[in-house]
């Protein structure tokens, strides 16, 4: 059976869970006098970003006619931020360089928007090595819900049971499963005594740690 490879983005290729968390806090502080702390963000890592701010502006009572202007500037944030200091997982170039080698198809699926993909994939210079790169903002629903993990298989015309899938979030690995995928889970490192994460096939702590997985299954 040939492996599919499915990363998510955030997190797994790039670090740039903190970057979102910097930009949200400082947005909220200066616009709203809101002072958002870490676990604000830990039930909706791995969710597409307008989830997070509905909910945000729901429980804290702000306007919400505006959401999507604050997304588009909170993405634009980010996305320069990212340009400016990039930060790639330790080992995601020797991993996209050693799965390629071995001629196992590769995707991003993301909860990002897809000009966030574009840009971490341009600013890493690693897009060579995807056959496919989605947006859970294109799609019904985000993760957990499987629909990203599952539309990403068709598109690479893998079956999901043939997929390995590389998450860092809860949701992420959720959504991995409902789809009846394999998983392997690189928590942060504030989030890695979480039990839930034994759903995964292995917890990880490096990228060097998935292609003995990949040779061993």
């Amino acid at each position: 059976m040939t492996i599919t490879v499915i990363f998510d983005m955030d997190g797994v290729l790039i670090d740039s869970e903190p970057v979102w968390r910097e930009v949200e806090k400082a947005f909220y502080l200066q616009r709203h006098g809101l002072t958002l702390v870490d676990s604000d963000f830990d039930a909706f890592t791995g969710m597409p970003v307008m989830i997070f701010l509905r909910k945000l502006h729901e429980r804290h009572c702000l306007p919400a006619q505006d959401l999507r202007s604050v997304h588009d500037i909170i993405v634009g944030q980010v996305a320069e931020k990212i340009r400016q200091h990039p930060e790639p997982l330790p080992g995601i170039f020797d991993l996209l360089a050693a799965l390629k080698q071995r001629n196992i198809p590769m995707a991003v699926a993301s909860s990002s928007p897809l000009r966030q993909i574009d840009n971490v994939l341009d600013t890493l210079n690693i897009r060579e090595y995807f056959s496919v790169a989605i947006s859970a903002e294109t799609l019904k629903h985000g993760k957990p819900h499987p629909e990203i993990f599952l539309k990403a298989a068709e598109m690479m015309d893998a079956d999901p049971e043939s997929c390995l899938v590389i998450e860092d979030s809860l949701n992420g690995l959720i959504a991995a499963r409902a789809a009846g995928m394999q998983v392997l889970a690189l928590p942060a490192a504030h989030q890695r005594q979480d039990p839930r994460f034994t759903l995964a096939d292995q917890i990880i702590d490096h990228h060097d740690e998935v292609l003995p997985f990949i040779l061993n299954n």
